[in-house]
């Protein structure tokens, strides 16, 4: 039982890294990269959502294959969220499928950054497996 604590420890420890040095997709790739970890790299546009209560930033136009979408309460995390319109995001999560395009549900400051561009890695996606860890990570 103690190695299969220690075994999980250090996976949680080097599964962290594996998701900041994601390399981006685009919102185009999104749809194709359903229920996978992901980052998206694209233009911000902020709006509130009229339909649901939160807020949706299109990535790319309001009409891309790409949202994130902040759910009411969780908007307070991110103070300056409309000083990201027009500007080069990267939003980080598992993609579902909302109204035809791909989301990814924005509840924690990690999956909302600028973006960077590159990555290190070359990953584009890390696999279900780092999905689910019940840990509060940027995949969970």
């Amino acid at each position: 039982m103690k190695h299969l604590l220690a075994a999980a420890a250090v996976t949680a420890i080097f599964a962290v890294p594996a998701y900041a040095a994601l390399s981006p997709i685009t919102s185009d790739q999104s749809l194709s990269n359903v229920g996978q970890c992901v980052a998206v790299e694209g233009t911000a546009s902020v709006r509130k959502d009229p339909q649901r209560f939160g807020t949706d930033i299109d990535v790319d136009g309001e009409h891309s294959s790409f949202l994130g979408f902040i759910p009411q309460g969780n908007e307070k995390q991110f103070p300056d969220l409309d000083s990201l319109n027009g500007q080069k995001i990267r939003i980080t999560g598992v993609v579902h499928v909302y109204l035809g395009r791909g989301e990814v549900q924005i509840t924690n400051l990690p999956q909302l950054t600028a973006a960077s561009g590159e990555s290190d890695s070359g990953l584009t996606h890390v696999g279900a497996e780092f999905n689910r860890d019940g840990g509060g990570s940027i995949c969970s």
